[in-house]
C-alpha cells in the first residue's frame, strides 16, 4: 500500500511518526543516495554511514521537516552536503584535490578537467597563503603533515580546541575563497544526478 503513495502522502504520514511511511521513503531512496555517495567518497561503508545519518536527521526532525521540491533533490542534496564535510575532515589537501578533481572529471565536458582542478589548485593555495600566519601554521599542520589536534596543540603551545577552531576557520575561508569552482561542481553534479 505505501509503495503506491506519492512523497507528498509520505512525508504526511512521516511527520504523523507513521514508521511505515518513513521505511518506504528509506526503500525508494537509500540505494540511489549510496551509489551518489560512493561516486564522491568511494568508501561503501563511510556511504552507508553518510546515509544512514541523513534518515536519522529526518526520523529525529520528522515533526517538523519541511520540504519544498522532490523528495527525490532533497536526499540528494543532503548526502551531497554530507560527503563534502566527510572530505573536508578525512582527507590531506591532497586527497582532497583528488576527491574533487575526480568529481569534476564525472562532470565537466571533456578537455575542461585540467584547467578546473589547476584552477582549483591555484585558489586553494592561494587562500592557504592569505591565511592569518598561526591559522595558516595549525592548517598546514594538520592537513600537509598529517598531525593530530593533539600533536598540534602540544607542538604550538595551544589547545586542542583552538586547533579545531582553527582549522575550521581556515576550512570556512579556503570554501569561500573556492565558492565559484564549487558552484559550478554542484551545477555539473546535479546535471549528472537528475
Amino acid at each position: 500500500m505505501y509503495h503506491l503513495l506519492t512523497e507528498s502522502e509520505l512525508l504526511n504520514l512521516l511527520r504523523s511518526s507513521d514508521e511505515a511511511a518513513f521505511t518506504e521513503i528509506y526503500e525508494r531512496y537509500w540505494e540511489k543516495m549510496t551509489m551518489h555517495v560512493l561516486k564522491v567518497i568511494q568508501s561503501s561503508d563511510d556511504a552507508r554511514d553518510i546515509v544512514q545519518e541523513v534518515f536519522i536527521s529526518i526520523w529525529k526532525r520528522r515533526g517538523e521537516i519541511v520540504i519544498s521540491g522532490a523528495l527525490g533533490a532533497y536526499l540528494l542534496k543532503s548526502v551531497r552536503n554530507l560527503s563534502i564535510r566527510y572530505i573536508e575532515k578525512n582527507t590531506s589537501k591532497r586527497n582532497f584535490l583528488s576527491s574533487l578533481s575526480q568529481m569534476f572529471n564525472e562532470t565537466a565536458p571533456a578537455g575542461q578537467n585540467d584547467v578546473e582542478y589547476e584552477e582549483l589548485e591555484g585558489k586553494i593555495a592561494h587562500a592557504v597563503s592569505k591565511l592569518p600566519p598561526k591559522m595558516q601554521e595549525v592548517f598546514i599542520l594538520s592537513r600537509r603533515e598529517h598531525l593530530s589536534y593533539k600533536e598540534i596543540a602540544k607542538q604550538m603551545g595551544i589547545t586542542e580546541t583552538t586547533v579545531k577552531k582553527q582549522v575550521s576557520n581556515a576550512i570556512k575561508i579556503i570554501r569561500n575563497a573556492v565558492n565559484e569552482l564549487f558552484i559550478l561542481f554542484f551545477i555539473g553534479l546535479t546535471i549528472l544526478f537528475h
